[in-house]
């Protein structure tokens, strides 16, 4: 597997495959405490080979390929190799791929090149995560995050060590509550309502907040937050399918 040595200094596996009929790359944005070689990548970059779209995916510092370092990395860490993969990678215009945190993170690149993303993807999309998670732990692990630098939280989809340091990061990057998010490319949300880590009505409420009309949400009504079922991948192929020909 080929590795990329980013700014940051860390290193993670990587892989490139280039445009082959256009400009256009999907970069793939997987979730928090996950990696970029799951199903749901998998199918992306299937997609992206049979249309000839360009592929980018790789593991955040601190997951997947460097989980060892986990510990060492934050929100902050993760948003620029972000934007350095777009900024020394990616040649032209691209679609953004994200699932969960990697949603988050999609939604930051969008507003932050405008003019190069002409598509984003949310896959169960987390942004602000942190806030709600912030609200829901108890005094024990708030006091056990402040004297240890980190706790390990649970659900029925997954359990998540979070980090002091991930936790102060991640609030420096929330997005408005109170301003529209100024995105115009078309975005589809693909959204499970058995998700018990991101709530469905989530998912409306990112639509709203959203500038772009071209905004469509997927409610998949048997689907987890995982979104790794074969309706879920379905919904995925389709919409890479269909914003490559918008």
């Amino acid at each position: 597997m080929q590795k990329y040595t980013f700014k940051s200094h860390f290193a993670t596996d990587f892989e490139y495959i280039s445009p082959k009929n256009n400009n256009m790359v999907l970069l793939y944005l997987h979730g928090f405490c996950s990696d970029a070689w799951g199903r749901k990548p998998e199918a992306a970059k299937e997609e992206c080979l049979k249309s000839g779209l360009g592929f980018v995916r790789f593991d955040y510092a601190g997951h997947g390929s460097d989980k060892e370092n986990f510990e060492k990395t934050d929100f902050e860490i993760w948003k620029n190799q972000v934007f350095e993969i777009i900024e020394d990678v990616i040649p032209d215009s691209f679609i953004v791929a994200g699932s969960s945190m990697g949603g988050w993170l999609a939604l930051l690149a969008a507003l932050k090149y405008q003019e190069r993303c002409k598509g984003l993807i949310g896959l169960a999309p987390a942004p602000n995560f942190i806030k709600r998670f912030s609200a829901l732990i108890g005094e024990d692990q708030k006091r056990d995050l402040k004297e240890k630098g980190r706790i390990i939280v649970a659900n029925n989809d997954f359990s998540y060590t979070i980090t002091e340091r991930f936790v102060e990061t991640a609030l420096a990057s929330c997005l408005s509550e109170d301003e529209p998010w100024r995105i115009n490319c078309p975005v589809h949300i693909i959204q499970g309502m058995q998700d018990a880590s991101v709530p469905w009505r989530e998912a409306l409420k990112i639509a709203e907040k959203i500038t772009s009309e071209k905004t469509e949400v997927k409610l998949l009504k048997a689907s987890n937050h995982r979104l790794n079922d074969d309706e879920a991948i379905y919904e995925l192929k389709s919409s890479i399918a269909n914003l490559v020909n918008i």
